[in-house]
């Protein structure tokens, strides 16, 4: 008897699992419609978070999706490098970017292994002041594979190719 309940159970349970459905809804056009591109054009990174760090902050025209993801790319004067990224300076000097996300702003951050005041007028030129970035948001639901690091891929494979790069506000 003890048998047949058990069988009876497994089942019934087996049973109930199966009719259990996920629902999941995916818009063919979300990648043409979401995928967006942002210009961080000439802007310097001016707010001091300590000695060692310096960032500015932009706001998204409008909030992205909880699910979206996030890459930035800096301007190198021949190419976009995928942030984070470092820099030996010569000995045991590093200066490197790094960036964090929300769904309402993008903030970067300069840092380096000594203090920033103590760039020469040509390093802080060339990796503080007037800076150019890209933001590239992915939709959450783009199943792609690839390396993200060449941005010519990645804006290709989004479907970006022709669209409008649009620019982002520095928060204050």
């Amino acid at each position: 008897m003890k048998k047949i309940a058990l069988l009876l159970t497994a089942f019934i349970s087996l049973t109930a699992l199966q009719s259990c459905t996920i629902e999941e809804y995916y818009d063919e056009n979300y990648n043409e419609g979401y995928s967006q591109v942002f210009e961080l054009p000439n802007e310097t990174l001016s707010t001091q978070e300590d000695a060692y760090t310096y960032s500015a902050t932009w706001n998204f025209t409008k909030p992205i999706y909880n699910s979206d993801n996030v890459l930035l790319y800096r301007w190198q004067g021949n190419s976009w490098t995928l942030v984070p990224v470092s820099y030996n300076l010569g000995g045991n000097d590093l200066v490197k970017y790094d960036y964090d996300f929300t769904r309402y702003d993008v903030k970067v951050y300069f840092s380096a292994n000594f203090p920033v005041a103590e760039l020469s007028s040509a390093e802080y030129n060339e990796f503080v002041y007037r800076q150019t970035f890209r933001v590239v948001v992915v939709p959450g639901g783009f199943q792609q594979k690839m390396n993200f690091s060449d941005y010519n891929a990645t804006i290709s494979a989004l479907g970006l190719e022709n669209a409008p790069i649009k620019t982002m506000t520095l928060k204050k």
